[in-house]
């Protein structure tokens, strides 16, 4: 089936030089849709390697040798979780195709230079303000404009309509391809909504009774949208200025330092990726998404002393500074839709937007 995107915010995804983008990837866009199945899949308890300790890899002895009846049980005892069976692995094919059609052009109106309405006094007692680079020649710059992406099944036993529905929920809630941090990504639907009940009905056969602790999952993330607090639009900063006022709400000591760079990240020595992305504004300035996981798992700090801690700071900074649209959290008071609903599969279902099919 094909399923055809427009770009909200530009869409990067990476290229042959570093930094810069000669054209859409195909590797960009899987790279985000493995990330969001992963995190679905923990959250249900389904088997989900982790690829920064030990990567699914498919024996065909093991295939052969299992007694298992169920295809997919057959597979985890020839060494692939939930994830890579569908998505691929050492020895192991996807079972679907993407083919892209692009015809998005690279969008001259992103600025090289960007740097937030803000400063701070560094360690060495200078005010600084925080800056960021982007390619300046057009020809790398990030691409905006509708693509197609195709997907097609190969095993007779899977639905592409589950990738499209994938898709779907990126774009509600999320960003697409890479530099999700930067704000870019958030797509929408070109054609209108796809339906998401395959996807949910897929999932639901891959539940388990795996714990997740350190990894992205549904019980840990948190989803948002965010309005400007009166009429006035978004201009093009506020992404780094909410960037940088985030980070400095774990900067309250010396001791929360760790914490800030798990939390927001660094590129100082060992990199860590920022666990919290907002988009650029979109719909003519007047909306934002803000999204993340913080797991419960935490490094020690001594103004935040749990994972709520984190997250209801991150709230509490949103519901202060601007119109907060929708926030969804698994069991959570701060939820829009079902406060404290601890029941995954009623959270995944209003999250793919089928929780009135339910009570039809």
């Amino acid at each position: 089936m094909e399923v055809r995107i427009q770009t909200l915010t530009p869409l990067w995804t990476g290229g042959v030089q570093a930094g810069k983008v000669d054209r859409i990837h195909e590797t960009g866009i899987l790279g985000s849709m493995r990330w969001w199945y992963e995190a679905i899949v923990r959250g249900l308890g389904g088997e989900c390697c982790d690829p920064s300790h030990t990567e699914c890899a498919f024996t065909e002895e093991k295939y052969l040798k299992s007694q298992a009846v169920d295809k997919r049980q057959k597979l985890h005892d020839a060494g692939l979780c939930d994830v890579c069976q569908v998505l691929g692995a050492t020895g192991w094919k996807r079972r679907l195709r993407l083919a892209i059609q692009d015809s998005t052009r690279h969008d001259p109106s992103i600025e090289d230079r960007l740097q937030a309405n803000r400063s701070y006094v560094g360690a060495n007692g200078r005010s600084r303000t925080p800056i960021w680079y982007f390619p300046k020649e057009l020809n790398y710059k990030p691409c905006s404009g509708e693509l197609s992406i195709g997907v097609q099944s190969l095993s007779n036993d899977f639905d592409p309509k589950v990738i499209a529905g994938l898709v779907q929920f990126i774009a509600d809630w999320a960003g697409m391809g890479a530099r999700a941090q930067m704000g870019f990504g958030v797509v929408q639907l070109a054609n209108g909504r796809v339906d998401t009940r395959p996807l949910y009905n897929y999932m639901q056969s891959v539940a388990g009774s795996h714990p997740y602790f350190k990894l992205p999952t549904l019980q840990n993330i948190f989803l948002a949208r965010i309005l400007p607090k009166d009429e006035r639009q978004f201009d093009e900063k506020e992404t780094f200025n909410l960037k940088y006022d985030l980070r400095r709400l774990f900067a309250l000591s010396v001791d929360d330092t760790e914490l800030r760079h798990f939390v927001m990240g660094t590129t100082r020595g060992t990199r860590i990726a920022a666990k919290v992305k907002m988009s650029r504004p979109y719909n003519g300035g007047k909306e934002m998404r803000v999204w993340g996981w913080i797991p419960k798992e935490l490094p020690n700090a001594k103004n935040f002393k749990n994972r709520n801690d984190v997250v209801q700071a991150i709230h509490q900074h949103l519901t202060n500074n601007y119109t907060v649209q929708v926030w969804r959290e698994m069991d959570s008071a701060r939820d829009t839709v079902v406060p404290n609903n601890n029941d995954v599969m009623t959270f995944l279902r209003t999250l793919l937007k089928l929780e009135e099919d339910r009570h039809a």
